[in-house]
């Protein structure tokens, strides 16, 4: 194993875990690329830097529609 490689994946573990416990958890999923687009059309409007409170919002509001809230 390479030792540049070594320390990428001790950060990005350290990463995952700093994820973990703040309660949260990495989803992985693919998008039709319209979907891809509509969301960064969002990001940009909005000034995020990712895309993953674009979609935690759309999630949410999806769920309280369902539950009728």
């Amino acid at each position: 194993m390479s030792r540049t490689l070594t320390p990428v994946r001790e950060r990005v573990a350290a990463q995952r875990e700093r994820v973990r416990a703040a309660g949260r958890t990495h989803l992985y999923t693919d998008l039709p690329n319209e979907l891809i687009v509509a969301i960064d059309r969002l990001k940009e409007e909005r000034g995020v830097s990712s895309r993953a409170p674009i979609i935690e919002e759309a999630v949410r509001l999806l769920i309280a529609k369902q539950q009728g809230t």
